[in-house]
């Protein structure tokens, strides 16, 4: 991964989660496959639900007790 693309992720994850879940959502918009047609409103949210939840978990595993 590039730097420039390296500070993007930092960015992201300096901001508040509502804010990066409407960049998530943006982002997954414009990544359609060819082949399946477009993801609904329901879809985009359902997907960013597992990747937060995913990725919360994995924050409190690596928090030091």
């Amino acid at each position: 991964m590039s730097t420039k693309a390296q500070a993007v992720v930092e960015s992201f994850y300096s901001l508040p989660k509502p804010e990066q879940l409407a960049v998530y959502e943006a982002i997954a918009r414009t990544l359609v496959p060819g082949n399946y047609g477009p993801l609904s409103d329901e879809d985009l949210t359902a997907i960013a639900a597992e990747t937060f939840s995913s990725l919360d978990e994995e924050e409190q595993g690596a928090k030091p007790r």
